[in-house]
């Protein structure tokens, strides 16, 4: 299904963004993005990779699994390590 590329490439795209601010926040040691971001963009992907597993679409699933997963390592990220401070 054309479709699934679609929703495939545009995933990859998100998963290219996201791993350079996980490796910021590893280096520097601080959550940068809020918890209720993190929470709600894992609620998202979750309800995505819903709608994509009822559709059949096979890549968009499995890549949408895997920007969840990147959201949660920001949530952990978070939490461990706490906010950046204010100047």
């Amino acid at each position: 299904m054309w479709q699934d590329i679609v929703i495939s490439i545009a995933s990859i795209i998100f998963v290219y963004a996201t791993i350079p601010q996980i490796i910021y926040g590893f280096k520097i040691k601080k959550g940068l993005i809020s918890v209720q971001f993190s929470l709600l963009n894992i609620l998202a992907m979750t309800g995505l990779v819903v709608v994509y597993v009822s559709f059949g679409l096979v890549f968009s699933t499995v890549i949408n699994i895997l920007i969840t997963l990147l959201w949660f390592i920001l949530l952990i990220q978070r939490l461990k390590y706490g906010a950046i401070e204010q100047k």
